[in-house]
């Protein structure tokens, strides 16, 4: 794996411990054998569910789903490595064994046994990666707009661009861009007429505080994994959701997911785009609720 990824670290050193977003009550700084982790635990709860939210979004953006949800499940919720305030020493490369190892890690500090993964986009990768290695920490895995390795690598060709693919130019250049491309984002992943702005917001702050956006070592990092087959025990159940209104999805065999459980449940949340989570919340913890606890 090209070490590209130091860059990556060099710039988390410069910007420093990001103490200012760490303050809210349930929010801590995890460190971790390949840097540290921005966390958030509600810690009770018969139930645990664990999130990586998909980037640019951070953990406060799901704040008013985490009000809900904490009402009838522990839920553990930390951003990726070069994404929010969650940073690497340069020895994480978006491999899925360097992720396996972290989520592995994660679970284990927390003394979390056993869990339900609710990982979206391209976290949905790592859930079914994380499940295939450790089918005993896994309950269920629930991803989010997440289709089969070729059909993201397809997306990829169509929405990332070039200059993000390319090793050590992206990473010197995304610390530019970032902010731009975090805002754009929001225009093409929400379907028309649905308001942008809490959503850019809570991503933009968190840019302007210190946090990061790094979609061009993600990109590179899974690009390396996409002809690995993601099957997991089809005893573990896998539902999965998808956005029926997310432009960036336009075309996406979301089928394609069953090539890794036959007996997957796929669900589309009509109206929806990116965000189906986000977007249809009372529907989503609904749809949590039968899932968990069936």
């Amino acid at each position: 794996m090209s070490k590209q990824f130091s860059i990556d670290a060099f710039r988390f050193n410069l910007k420093g411990t990001p103490t200012k977003h760490a303050t809210h009550s349930a929010i801590q700084l995890l460190k971790v054998s390949i840097g540290t982790i921005r966390l958030l635990d509600t810690k009770q709860g018969k139930e645990t569910i664990v999130i990586i939210p998909d980037g640019p979004n951070i953990i406060e953006h799901y704040f008013p789903l985490l009000e809900q949800l904490r009402k009838s499940f522990r839920v553990v919720i930390f951003d990726l490595p070069g994404f929010g305030f969650s940073t690497h020493n340069g020895d994480y490369d978006y491999s899925f064994k360097k992720t396996n190892q972290l989520i592995l890690e994660v679970l284990d500090l927390l003394r979390l046994y056993r869990v339900n993964l609710v990982f979206p986009c391209a976290g949905g990768f790592y859930g079914l990666a994380f499940t295939q290695a450790h089918p005993e920490k896994v309950n269920q895995l629930i991803v989010i707009q997440t289709p089969s390795l070729g059909e993201m690598k397809k997306w990829t060709k169509r929405i990332v661009p070039n200059y993000l693919k390319k090793p050590y130019v992206s990473q010197l250049v995304m610390p530019f861009v970032e902010t731009k491309f975090a805002k754009g984002w929001y225009d093409y992943a929400l379907p028309k007429g649905i308001d942008r702005t809490p959503y850019q917001t809570v991503a933009l702050e968190g840019i302007k505080h210190g946090g990061t956006f790094c979609l061009c070592s993600l990109t590179q990092g899974l690009s390396l994994e996409m002809n690995v087959d993601l099957s997991i025990d089809s005893k573990i159940p896998l539902t999965l959701v998808y956005g029926t209104k997310d432009f960036t999805h336009k075309g996406t065999d979301f089928e394609s997911i069953l090539q890794y459980h036959a007996k997957a449940d796929v669900i589309p949340f009509e109206g929806c785009g990116h965000f189906p989570d986000l977007e249809q919340p009372k529907q989503f913890i609904q749809l949590l609720k039968e899932k968990i606890n069936s």
